[in-house]
């Protein structure tokens, strides 16, 4: 499993077409607002007027701190912080969000065999990957056998309202799935305010319906696996679905002449040593997109089209070769080309 990469999907030919041409404040416009959340930022860009938007930035806004106070663990008295400090054994209340989230986390995980798990904190820590300082530092094979003991989604059993650990120390780190589910709430809220046409992104996961401000069906661009700078690699349409990109060309350490990812095999304890530069989920809740963007990366290409095409996912791989990179990409995603 990895912390999320900052893997971009570029907003294309976006940015240009939402300028504010006027300053009647009652013509409704493409207008784009920004913000930070999540230890990110977001973008999000909608058909309204400059009152309309400003109501909105603040629903925006309230609704992310929200989801933040939620499902953070950057924040030490968030509620998922709060259950992680939670030694007492018993099935610990949580509210619906938290629980909905997790529930569909662990589905995930029984549906690729472990290859996704919100429970592997401990070792990224280990690894050093969550802060990004590893100093190079390989743990043993002793130490990481260790903390697979400490770690597994089979370890979290929900009830009704609450959440029990089979562990007393097992720990839940939702942030490869709670920025897709930011998203789609985002577009749920401005859906709920009548807007028909936006796109919303929130660290590089996006979530789009109706059509941009030239009359057209939304298009974005996955990015190029290049380290030194940025460039499109591909073009594509979403078509109203959730989409999420995951890599691991950016986060990583060299070591004797061994490259060590950020992407961390939550079977084995250890940094994948495959060559899936990155994937791009399409998928109608980006919440799932999200998660399984991390699990294919696990995977590898071969396993993650063979369970793509078995569940009719639309995803889109670059796959690392001695001669450059190489596109792959399911049945479903051929749809989502010009």
């Amino acid at each position: 499993m990895r912390l999320r990469a900052l893997i971009t999907i570029i907003l294309f030919l976006l940015i240009a077409s939402c300028d504010d041409k006027t300053n009647d404040t009652d013509e409704k416009e493409y207008r784009q607002f920004i913000g930070f959340t999540m230890g990110t930022t977001y973008q999000i860009t909608i058909e309204s007027t400059q009152q309309e938007q400003i109501f909105l930035q603040q629903k925006i806004d309230a609704r992310l701190i929200e989801i933040n106070q939620l499902m953070s663990t950057y924040i030490k008295d968030s509620e998922l912080s709060l259950f992680n400090q939670n030694d007492s054994g018993l099935c610990i209340p949580m509210s619906q969000e938290n629980i909905f989230v997790i529930e569909q986390a662990l589905a995930i995980s029984k549906d690729t065999n472990g290859k996704f798990d919100i429970t592997l904190d401990p070792l990224i820590k280990e690894w050093g990957f969550d802060t990004k300082q590893t100093n190079d530092h390989i743990p043993s094979n002793k130490i990481i056998a260790k903390f697979l003991e400490q770690i597994g989604y089979s370890k979290l059993h929900i009830e009704k309202n609450c959440i029990q650990k089979e562990l007393k120390s097992l720990s839940v780190n939702l942030s490869a799935i709670a920025k897709g589910y930011g998203v789609d709430q985002i577009a749920k809220l401005v859906v709920n305010q009548g807007v028909k046409n936006y796109l919303v992104e929130i660290g590089g996961e996006t979530a789009s319906k109706g059509q941009n401000s030239k009359f057209k069906n939304w298009r974005l661009a996955i990015e190029a696996p290049i380290e030194k700078f940025r460039q499109i690699q591909k073009v594509f349409f979403p078509n109203d679905l959730g989409v999420a990109t995951s890599g691991n060309y950016r986060n990583y350490f060299d070591k004797d002449g061994v490259r060590y990812s950020h992407t961390i095999d939550p079977t084995t304890g250890k940094p994948i040593t495959h060559n899936l530069a990155s994937v791009t989920v399409l998928h109608e809740q980006t919440m799932m997109a999200d998660a399984y963007a991390t699990a294919f990366m696990v995977m590898g290409a071969e396993e993650s089209l063979v369970f793509a095409e078995s569940k009719g996912l639309a995803i889109y791989l670059l796959v690392k070769t001695e001669d450059g990179f190489v596109e792959r990409y399911s049945s479903e995603f051929s749809k989502h080309l010009e």
